[in-house]
């Protein structure tokens, strides 16, 4: 326990450090995947290619491994499982400092840079780091589970401000259509009329779009506005007189929202912006595959789970479905009510 609070308080220390230095962190989960590698090499290339090139760099990076405990791995207890114990755990230990390993191959060029192995469930372990390393950005690769196995598996994590990486085949599949087609990269950012979403779309230009700095995306803007009679839900008496003024209030209400986001996004050289009528989940995903977007970025309301599975959250949805890097931002707790 003493090793764990002295750790603890390491970390503490080192971010206060890089704070001071003007620097903010960024937590990168590692396992022993291609899909896990593959969202450490895209993070470096995107955050820290700079860095690599003798600049100084944005980000503090700090690489998290999880290693399960033996039990855990060994599952419920059975004749001679207490046997099998301690070599489980030299094999998990060892195949925790093989990712840490390769993981500092990768982040050769990268001059502040921290691993870490930590016991204990993946979620937990990395929404932890999050909190003690005070983590500006959480990145993760994804599998690219269906639901089934998503449930069986526990994926769905409610983390801080966190990228998902998709399975590698689409991401080139999406690079080399960019290639050919020639231009910069698509970023789309989903916005409503919340404050969850404004802040999304404050962070995006923060840290993408900056004046003075090179803007190397193409950003589309989207809104979906629902059908009236879908707000209105089943018919009833007299529902066919409200429709239309219900359908005037929506596509005013989507049109404050595009003006509200051309005022934020006036620094902006290339950017565009669209209104599409039906569930933003499908409206999004589907935006992906028509402007080839190379990210998508949405906010997060920080529903629960009973709400979430209630009401359905747009930032979940789509990344698991949408066919390329998602980032979702989720507007910080001592944020929230300022």
């Amino acid at each position: 326990m003493a090793e764990e609070a002295a750790a603890s308080s390491a970390a503490v220390g080192e971010a206060a450090a890089a704070a001071g230095e003007g620097r903010m962190t960024m937590v990168v989960g590692v396992d022993e995947s291609e899909h896990s590698y593959y969202a450490l090499q895209w993070t470096l290339r995107h955050f820290f290619a700079a860095a690599a090139a003798g600049q100084p760099p944005q980000y503090r990076l700090v690489v998290v491994n999880a290693k399960p405990t033996a039990a855990s791995a060994v599952g419920l207890a059975g004749p001679g499982a207490a046997d099998v114990l301690p070599f489980v755990e030299a094999d998990l230990k060892k195949s925790s400092m093989r990712v840490i390993e390769k993981a500092r191959e990768l982040c050769a060029q990268v001059s502040d840079a921290l691993f870490e192995v930590l016991e204990g469930d993946a979620r937990n372990v990395l929404c932890e780091s999050v909190e003690r390393h005070q983590a500006e950005m959480l990145v993760v690769g994804s599998h690219g589970y269906g639901a089934i196995k998503r449930h069986l598996q526990h994926d769905g994590m409610d983390l801080a401000r966190m990228y998902i990486l998709p399975p590698i085949g689409s991401w080139i599949e999406k690079l080399i259509t960019t290639m050919v087609k020639g231009g910069k990269p698509v970023m789309l950012v989903g916005i409503d009329d919340s404050d969850h979403s404004y802040y999304a779309l404050e962070w995006t230009l923060k840290h993408f779009f900056a004046p003075g700095q090179p803007q190397q995306y193409h950003l589309v803007l989207l809104t979906s506005k629902p059908p009236a009679s879908a707000v209105i839900g089943i018919a009833g008496l007299g529902t066919a007189e409200l429709l239309p003024t219900l359908e005037l209030d929506l596509k005013r209400s989507a049109a404050r929202v595009i003006e509200k986001a051309k005022e934020m996004c006036s620094q902006v050289i290339d950017a565009s912006y669209e209104v599409l009528e039906g569930d933003a989940r499908n409206i999004l995903c589907e935006a992906v595959e028509r402007h080839h977007a190379d990210m998508l970025v949405v906010g997060s309301h920080g529903y629960g789970a009973w709400k979430r599975a209630v009401l359905g959250s747009v930032s979940d949805y789509c990344s698991h479905h949408a066919h390329c890097t998602v980032m979702i931002v989720k507007r910080p707790k001592h944020n929230m009510h300022s």
